[in-house]
């Protein structure tokens, strides 16, 4: 039985019921149920429900929380999933799958498959996330799956979800064996927090299967990254998220001298962005950014001797500033 998983948290109506129709329309019609997580969403689930078909509601399960962001709520549907359900496929509220993708995971997991995902592309850009990581796996086609269905070195892809994720959530199905006991680590809520999820799977040698078909499309719902901010308690919020994220991964994995280089230059990279962001809360006397500030000058203490290049930055004229 596939477990499907999907967060719910959206303002505009309509898309959570857009993604459930998607699964409503796999070629593969049977050994699915799916777990929607209303996650304190301001647009009511019950209008989303409204009017689907019974042969597609019967197979939905609603759990609810207060909002908690979504790898709370993925983990929430991952404690409430009965015994039966051996492969967890993950699904955003705002996001679709091609008719194929159930069917494509059902028979890479057949080949052995402990972890699958596919490529992928958002509404709003040309190419597919494959071709924009310039990704490609590196295994042989598996046999008795889809002319487009590879084996993927796991450590090749832990080192690709590093550098440059060519991993979508709304992709992603795993065994559940191998996850486990394992959860989503919410204090990286602003960080990708599903990629250290993968990650975690990955160091472990995950069988890897990898689809070339672009298999989601990705929706503009709420979301941490379709919605950034600049200079305000909400951006301190996300960059402490993403130097924390970072900071775990130098402290839980085995980084080579590449990797380390990396992730001392995003390093840095944050700690400007950090400098940059407490001026402009300063300047706007936007209290609510005290509490983030100084948790980050706590974790990252040298991160104030970026303050000088910050205030250089910002003297500059518009144009300077983005063309350095």
């Amino acid at each position: 039985m596939i477990g499907i998983v999907i967060p719910f948290y959206q303002k505009q109506a309509g898309l959570l019921r857009r993604a459930l129709l998607s699964v409503e329309s796999q070629h593969e019609k049977s050994g699915w149920r799916i777990y929607v997580v209303d996650d304190g969403s301001p647009s009511p689930i019950e209008g989303e429900l409204r009017g689907l078909p019974v042969s597609l509601t019967r197979r939905i399960q609603i759990l609810r929380q207060g909002n908690a962001g979504p790898g709370a709520a993925r983990n929430r549907a991952l404690n409430a999933l009965p015994a039966g359900v051996s492969i967890v496929a993950f699904l955003d509220s705002d996001d679709i799958w091609h008719s194929g993708h159930l069917g494509n995971i059902r028979d890479a997991f057949a080949a052995g498959a402990d972890f699958y995902f596919s490529d992928h592309r958002r509404e709003e850009d040309k190419e597919t996330r494959f071709t924009q990581c310039a990704f490609r796996p590196d295994g042989s086609r598996i046999e008795n799956c889809n002319a487009n269905s590879f084996w993927c070195d796991s450590s090749a892809l832990f080192r690709a979800t590093i550098l440059r994720s060519p991993v979508g959530t709304s992709t992603v199905a795993l065994r559940r064996s191998r996850i486990g006991t394992r959860r989503f680590l919410p204090g990286f809520r602003a960080a990708g927090e599903d990629s250290i999820f993968w990650l975690e799977i990955l160091a472990e040698g995950a069988r890897v299967a990898c689809n070339r078909d672009n298999e989601v499309l990705y929706g503009r719902g709420v979301s941490i990254f379709n919605h950034r901010s600049w200079g305000d308690a909400r951006s301190l919020r996300t960059t402490l998220d993403q130097m924390r994220a970072q900071l775990y991964l130098r402290n839980n994995f085995p980084l080579d001298d590449t990797l380390l280089a990396e992730s001392d230059a995003r390093c840095r990279d944050l700690d400007l962005a950090f400098c940059s962001a407490v001026m402009a809360c300063g300047r706007r006397l936007q209290w609510a950014a005290t509490a983030p500030a100084i948790a980050y000058a706590r974790t990252r203490p040298m991160a104030l001797a970026q303050l000088p290049r910050a205030l250089f930055r910002a003297l500059q004229p518009q144009h300077e500033r983005t063309a350095s």
